[in-house]
């Protein structure tokens, strides 16, 4: 019995001193995702929920709205946005998140949907972690005219949390008509590249990873990929606003 008190000397130490760095070094806590809408005429929609998922439907000025969305999982940063607006006039929608920490990879922004009118995408980071800041431009696109619609942007923010992130789009009707869509905030997974496996000159496997190796030369790094189409002066007032 006497030796009982030295065993677990022996191994509390250590499990104390591995809680403490896992304290240390655990991911910041998100704040509570707000979903909020505005007409410019003086109607406002606020949503918040602390499991990130919304729904609504109703009016808002000249506009009829149907909102879901769904609660952040895997690499999402901010909740999946499901919007679709009947009316005539123009709707600032902005969804926001604060306590952030530092991300390793890109921070990539997804719009797809289809407007009778203009839609345009943006999303905004801010290093004073500010609810619906709109500090630091990460990335944008549009105007998306009459008809269906896609846009994807990324950029890379190398900022130490907390830090928050907003995603802002911004709709135009001068004409009754419908305007939807659906939108994704990430941090996609980084996949490590594989170490190439040793094999023997005759084994036949040279020819290919030489093969893979020009194919990737060919593709080039993402960087030098398509970039999206870029918003012009139309909308850019609005989206900085």
């Amino acid at each position: 019995m006497e030796g009982q008190p030295k065993i677990l000397s022996k191994w509390v130490v250590p499990l104390v001193a591995a809680g403490v760095l896992g304290l240390a070094s655990a991911p910041l806590a998100h704040g509570i995702a707000t979903l909020s809408i505005s007409d410019g005429l003086g109607h406002t929609l606020n949503l918040s929920n602390s499991s990130g998922a919304f729904a609504y439907t109703g009016a808002l000025g000249n506009f009829s709205l149907n909102i879901t969305s769904g609660v952040p999982t895997s690499d999402a940063l901010l909740p999946g946005l499901n919007f679709s607006a009947t009316g005539t006039g123009m709707l600032t929608i902005s969804l926001s998140n604060t306590s952030f920490g530092t991300l390793a990879g890109n921070i990539s922004s997804q719009i797809s949907g289809q407007t009778s009118g203009i839609a345009a995408f943006a999303t905004f980071a801010d290093a004073g972690n500010r609810l619906f800041s709109i500090s630091t431009l990460l990335s944008k696109g549009g105007p998306f005219t009459s008809g269906a619609f896609s846009g994807t942007a990324s950029a890379t923010y190398p900022v130490p949390g907390p830090f928050s992130l907003t995603e802002k789009i911004v709709i135009v009707q001068s004409a009754f008509g419908t305007t939807s869509f659906g939108t994704t905030v990430k941090d996609p997974v980084i996949v490590a590249p594989v170490p190439p496996i040793a094999t023997l000159p005759d084994a036949g496997a040279t020819a290919p990873l030489l093969g893979l190796a020009l194919l990737a030369s060919r593709i080039g790094a993402p960087g030098n990929w398509p970039c999206p189409l870029q918003i012009d002066g139309s909308l850019k007032v609005f989206l900085s606003a």
